[in-house]
């Protein structure tokens, strides 16, 4: 019997290495508490973290979508863009509430069907304004955007092989070397961008171009990595219910309102 006792002793570590397995895939890793949520800042009305039961259109969409499918979501603190794209990669985090796709992003993530739509557009000092209908006219210029964000993929592809752009920590980074003159031109979110632009008091400095770069789908990204799978099916799901019933476009048009009258009051104010 002793010459067995090897390959006994070997076979029960494989027996106990399975059954742990098993536990393991069967047990802790499907326990999922709440789904861990996050957005990028500076970015109303898509995302918002100032009133808790206002995240803005995209946080708004994901946080009812959640309640109406009785799943609990857990904000969580405002981090560089960059780092809530890794986060989500490695499954350290379970959404993101709004982001672009693209070829590479699709590859690390899971998404949605496009819930919104945005416009991104090219912002300048008005002393230095330029003429502007198609990507190709920044060739030459130097510009910036948010660190980590996607001007959609085929801007994308044009901007990595033709322009000089600089990556920013935060939109505010970005209109601040606009309208310091460093930069000549910012690219940033629309209405996203109007908005910041007032906040940082460079509405006499910086003003948007009228035509867009691009007119980008927004979706809600999923972790491939999660242990909450289950949970972010049902959650799409709901997203898609949604859709269909009318209620995203609701959440959608109260942020143009607002959006709206606060351009009003801003206007009136002057």
């Amino acid at each position: 019997m002793i010459p067995n006792m090897p390959f006994r002793s070997s076979y029960n570590k494989l027996i106990l290495f399975i059954v742990l397995c098993n536990i393991n895939s069967t047990g802790f890793a499907s326990s999922c508490d709440s789904l861990s949520v996050n957005g990028a800042d500076g970015w109303y009305p898509y995302f918002a973290r100032q009133n808790p039961n206002r995240l803005g259109i995209m946080g708004d969409i994901v946080s009812r979508a959640a309640e109406r499918s009785g799943l609990e979501i857990n904000l969580k603190p405002s981090i560089p863009w960059k780092r809530i794209l890794f986060n989500l990669r490695y499954g350290n985090l379970d959404v993101i509430a709004g982001a672009l796709k693209t070829q590479q992003r699709e590859k690390q993530f899971l998404f949605s069907t496009p819930v919104h739509y945005a416009e991104l557009r090219v912002f300048v000092r008005k002393d230095r304004r330029f003429d502007y209908s198609h990507i190709s006219d920044l060739k030459g210029k130097h510009g910036a955007k948010v660190r980590g964000m996607s001007l959609g993929q085929a801007a994308d592809d044009y901007a990595f092989n033709n322009l000089v752009i600089d990556d920013a920590p935060s939109p505010k980074n970005v209109f601040q070397m606009v309208a310091s003159g460093r930069l000549d031109y910012g690219v940033f979110y629309w209405t996203t961008g109007l908005i910041e632009v007032e906040r940082n008091n460079l509405t006499a400095i910086v003003e948007a171009l009228p035509n867009a770069v691009s007119k980008e789908g927004l979706y809600i990204a999923y972790s491939k990595n999660s242990h909450c799978q289950d949970e972010i099916a049902q959650l799409n799901d709901e997203i898609n219910r949604m859709k269909n019933d009318g209620s995203i476009e609701a959440i959608i048009q109260y942020y143009h309102s607002a959006v709206a009258a606060q351009e009003m009051e801003q206007s009136n104010g002057r």
